[in-house]
Order: structure tokens, then C-alpha cells, then sequence
């Protein structure tokens, strides 16, 4: 099966999370919330549709980048490898969208950024299967408390932006 990259741009909505695992090595999870931008042909100006969350993990060096670099509310351009993972809760079919980072940075279209290269350090072998499934129940809570996510049906979660008002103010949409 060939592999789905895709490009994300939007803002950090917590502190990414580091987890080490049992050999050493390390992984670092993040949600970002991207707002799709939709032209309103009748006024013709654009306005802010639809926020998606996305979790966005990554691996080894680029994990301890992203720990070091990036926090909650800044706006980062994400590129990597799309993956659709689908788990049960409560008797429901539910699906988590995540991206496997292969690039991360602050989108320099909001603000400026300066850029240091750390030292090399020693390079560790890949994490267990028991290590993800842990790193991934300790993120599970993201798509379960997402502000305002509707279960549709089929289980796939979408924001309401009834509950707007419970959003980070970095995620609030901006009036059109």
C-alpha cells in the first residue's frame, strides 16, 4: 500500500508531549487545529470554515526538535505521512487522524523564528509496539475532549462551532 503525505498548516492547540520509551528512545505528540478558508462568492471576501484536529507524532531527532521548539497557539507547517487508525469506545466505532511528522517548523507567515542546530547526539534503535500503544493511549484523551466534537455517524468526530466559546482563544476563529 502506497504512502498518503500531506502538508498541514494551523496552530498548536497544548504543549506537545515527550514520552520515553523503555530503550531510550524518543517520540513527541501534538493536536494542531487547521481552519479551512472558504470564499463566500456572495460578499466575495473569505471567511473561516471548518477547524479539523489533527495528531501529529514524531520520531527520534525530529521529536526532540519539536519538544524543544514548539508550544501551545503557534502556528507550524507540518508535512508527513497520513494515518487513519480506527478503535472502539463505549460500543462505538470511532477513528483518530494522525500525521507521522517527517518536517515541522513555525509557519513564517504569522511571525518570525531564528534557528539553532543542537549537537549530535546517539542514535537509538525504533520503540516497541507496546511503547506506541502506550503513547497512543496517553494521547487517546485528545479526541475525546476535543471542544465541540460531534460523533457522526460511522463514528468520525467533527467540531461544532456551537462550542466555540470553549476553545483556546489561539483556535477561536476569526469573525468574517
Amino acid at each position: 500500500m502506497s504512502e498518503i503525505y500531506v502538508t498541514l498548516t494551523g496552530n498548536v492547540t497544548d504543549d506537545p508531549k515527550q514520552f520515553t520509551f523503555g530503550d531510550g528512545s524518543r517520540a513527541t505528540s501534538m493536536r494542531v487545529a487547521v481552519d479551512r478558508r472558504v470564499l463566500d462568492r456572495q460578499s466575495q471576501t473569505w471567511r473561516d470554515g471548518e477547524t479539523t484536529f489533527y495528531t501529529v507524532r514524531s520520531y527520534r531527532g525530529l521529536a526532540d526538535h519539536v519538544a524543544q521548539s514548539v508550544r501551545r497557539g503557534q502556528p507550524v507547517v507540518v508535512v508527513g505521512k497520513l494515518r487513519v487508525k480506527q478503535f472502539e469506545r463505549e460500543g462505538e466505532q470511532r477513528f483518530w487522524v494522525e500525521v507521522e511528522a517527517t518536517s515541522v517548523g513555525h509557519d513564517l507567515k504569522w511571525g518570525i523564528s531564528t534557528f539553532e542546530r543542537p549537537a549530535r547526539g546517539v542514535s537509538r534503535g525504533p520503540a516497541t509496539d507496546d511503547d506506541l500503544r502506550g503513547m497512543e493511549d496517553d494521547t487517546r484523551d485528545w479526541e475525546l475532549n476535543t471542544p465541540g466534537l460531534r460523533v457522526l455517524e460511522g463514528g468520525a468526530g467533527e467540531p461544532s462551532e456551537d462550542d466555540s466559546e470553549s476553545w483556546p482563544e489561539e483556535l477561536v476563529p476569526a469573525a468574517a
